[in-house]
Order: C-alpha cells, then structure tokens, then sequence
C-alpha cells in the first residue's frame, strides 16, 4: 500500500517514489520502514554527501586543468626536448613531478598511483572509509601544483644573447666592396687575359656555389643530390664555355647545346632513375652558370670604335683600346653599381611598401631609388663620353640594367630560400659567397650585350 505519511523517526516528508509497507492490527496502522530510506534522510548522511559533492567537483576541475597543462606539453614538445626538473613529495604521498621545456616553463603535474586511484573513486561519487584520505588530496595537490608553479617562476627567467656584431660586418661589407670594385675596374679597364681570368675564375667558383646549394637538404627533399661525377663535369664545361667563347670570338651557342646534351646523358648514366628536377638542375646550373658568365666576354671584345673624345682615348691607348665593347662593359657595371647603391640607400631611409615576397627587405622606394641611379649614371656616361649616343639610348640602357640586375638578384634569392641559406657561401666577408656578391650581374652582360648589338642599331637609325 503507497502513502506519504510522515515518518515519526526522521521527520522526513516521503515521496510517491518513497514507497513503505502498511500492516494492520485491528484499527491500528503501523508504518514499517526500509532501513536504507531511513540512513538515507539522516541528516549525518546528507551532510556527508555534500561534502563528498563539493570535494569531488573541487578534484574534477583540478583534473581538467592537469589535461589542459599536459595537451599544452604535447602540443609544444615537438619544438622543445622536455626535460625533468623536480619531484616533489607531499605529505599524503602524491609525487609531484614538474616537468620543463626549452623555455624553462613547468607544464606538467603528474600524481602516483594512490593518487590517481584516489581520484577516480571520488569522480565515480564513492564513499568509504577512506574518506579522510581522499579529502585531504585536494590540498596535496595543489601544494604540488603551487610548487610547480613557484619552479616555473624561477626558471623561466629570459637568458641574454649576445648581440649580432653588426658594425664590424658592415664595415667588413664596406671595405671588401671597395677593394672588389676597384679590382673589378681594372680587370674592365685592361680586358683581354685580366679579364678572361676574372670570368674564369668567377664561372668556377659560382659553380661550386651553386652546387653547394642544389645539394643541399632543403632542395634534395624526396630525391637524392645529383653525384659529385655531375657536379663536378658541370664545372668543367661551364669553364670550357667562358675560354672558348673567348678564342672563337663569342660563338658559344653551339658549345651550350653540345654541353647540355652531355651532362643530361650523364646524369642518365650516373643515376639509376633521374627525376626531371635533377636534369632541369643541372641543365640550368649549366646556362646560369656557364653561359650566362660568357655574354661579358662577348660585350667586352665588341670591336666597333668608340667616338672620340680629347685626351681620354690617348691617355688609355698604352692600355687598351678605345672601343664600345670597352665602354659598354664599363657603363653596364656602373649602372648596376649605382642600382644597388641607391637602392639600399633610399630604401633604407625611405622604404615602407614591400615590393615582394621573394626578398622581403626589398622596398618599392628603393626599387624607385635604384632606377633613378640607374639612370642617372647611363645619362653621366653618355654626357661625358658621348656613349650611347642619344640621351633616350642612355635611359634605355640605365633601364635594363636595372631590371636585370634586380631580377637577377631576385632569381638567386629564390635557389636560396629553397636550399634553407642564408648566403651561397662565406668566400667575401661582410657579402658571403661570391654568387651573392655578382648575382646581379649574371643576366646584365646577355641584356647589355643584346641592347648594343640589335637595338641600339635601331634607335640610332
């Protein structure tokens, strides 16, 4: 029989859910109750359980926060070796292990076994016993968690680095670019073998540059770096383009061709299956390399006499003669110069318009810096030698320089940033590799060389 009388015991209003038998002697009820129902209600009981609530919910949100330290040292621990920094005990037996990474920050708590089977017996709401111990968990850990907190404090203090030298690069830069100049301006001014020995020289060791970087692990991902045999047989007919181009007067077209087709069946022998980047590398290695070197070689041996202006031509004539080839090769490496120069300059003070991705310290500023230099020096040449012949062919020939000088700067830019370096290489002090310091000039001598020969014709007729 159901009711809701109210027991005389506990005091306790029972629900329709509260159910208790009813026995009948005679005109007489007598309620007979569950033993469980009447522990349940007694105030000892409910003030137990909500104590054992309230500490539960205390160690299941502590709980979270230890999973969110750790997911944190998951997630940073692929980026920085962990490293054990202290074990701490506490008075109930909870181990305390404060673990660190690179940046000496504590990102993780973890607690013993006793521990852990202390907290899954209050998150799954069970009462024992033990009470007494699982209670005093939550002060245990956060004392273990305070100390990790203090370790994190001390050990995450910021360590100084020693500052970049970088005035003594910049006036390392300074100074080889000025002795590299004016070498330059001798081996331009006495041509012939000076000058077939800078582009040699200048072919080999870009060369070994380049390789230096198609071999590295940044551009080798997934494939293996062409063999030393190709490498080493690039360097030989890069070489073998500058000197013959040199003694058969500039025909070097047909040594490319010739040239290419033997180092691709070589890497065809040397390589059990070549991919297409291995030959298209070595293919461009080739062009950039060899071919590219020889159009100053062609620009410099130019016949066609220069006008004649008072007293230069006889002040030189004990050194050289006084030709167009002499005077384009002389004013193509002005332009590029002063390119360079009002570039840095104007986009150091003025630059703030990004000008690419590729090469992010390069400004729009500077850009526009370097091609009024350009110009400017072509226009300089044209006023005092009377080459080129017309102020439109000068500002032609200030024009392309500049663009192939700057592209060629940027194409060299690219091979880096997929080879992972900084420089080619740390022949030049204050400049790197010497491809870093004639990246400009790699494309200039074909462009000036193109100029003076088909357009320059054409503007003058």
């Amino acid at each position: 029989m159901l009711c809701t009388a109210r027991s005389r015991c506990s005091g306790a209003l029972y629900q329709p859910s509260r159910q208790h038998y009813v026995s009948r002697f005679g005109k007489h009820f007598y309620h007979v109750h569950r033993p469980v129902d009447l522990l349940a209600n007694s105030p000892l009981v409910r003030h137990a359980r909500s104590s054992s609530l309230a500490t539960s919910s205390s160690l299941h949100q502590e709980q979270q926060q230890k999973d969110e330290l750790q997911n944190n040292h998951q997630s940073t621990s692929a980026s920085s070796a962990a490293a054990d920094n202290q074990v701490a005990a506490t008075p109930n037996g909870v181990a305390g292990r404060a673990t660190e990474n690179g940046n000496g920050k504590a990102i993780q708590v973890q607690s013993d076994e006793s521990s852990r089977a202390q907290l899954h017996n209050w998150l799954t709401g069970s009462v024992d016993e033990s009470a007494a111990d699982t209670a005093s968990f939550a002060p245990a850990a956060q004392a273990s968690t305070a100390g990790a907190t203090k370790q994190q404090a001390t050990t995450s203090q910021p360590q100084s680095q020693p500052a970049a030298p970088k005035q003594g690069n910049f006036i390392n830069r300074v100074i080889f670019g000025v002795l590299l100049g004016v070498g330059g301006g001798f081996v331009v001014l006495f041509g012939q073998w000076a000058f077939l020995a800078a582009i040699v020289f200048a072919t080999y060791q870009s060369t070994q540059e380049y390789y230096s970087m198609v071999t590295s692990k940044g551009i080798t991902k997934g494939m293996a770096p062409p063999p030393p045999l190709v490498s080493s047989l690039t360097t030989v007919l890069c070489v073998s383009i500058a000197l013959l181009s040199y003694f058969f007067k500039g025909k070097s077209g047909t040594i490319l061709a010739v040239s290419a087709f033997f180092l691709l069946v070589m890497n065809m022998v040397a390589i059990k299956k070549p991919k297409f980047s291995m030959l298209a590398s070595t293919v461009f290695g080739l062009f950039y390399c060899g071919w590219l070197p020889s159009f100053w070689l062609k620009l410099r041996m130019l016949p066609f006499p220069a006008p004649d202006i008072a007293a230069l031509p006889a002040i030189l004539a004990p050194l050289t003669s006084w030709t167009v080839g002499l005077l384009a090769t002389f004013t193509s490496v002005a332009c590029i110069v002063a390119a360079d120069t009002g570039a840095y300059f104007v986009g150091k003070s003025l630059g703030r318009t990004k000008l690419t991705e590729i090469s992010p310290k390069k400004t729009v500023e500077g850009a526009v810096g370097g091609l009024a230099s350009s110009i400017a020096v072509a226009l300089a040449m044209w006023k005092t030698t009377s080459w080129p012949p017309t102020p439109l062919a000068a500002t032609g020939l200030g024009v392309i320089v500049f663009f192939s000088s700057l592209f060629g700067d940027l194409i060299e830019s690219i091979i880096k940033r997929d080879a992972e370096m900084k420089d080619s290489g740390d022949l030049i002090p204050g400049h790197g590799g010497l491809l870093d310091r004639i990246d400009s000039y790699m494309f200039t001598g074909a462009v000036s060389y193109f100029f003076v020969v088909f357009v320059l014709p054409w503007l003058a007729g």
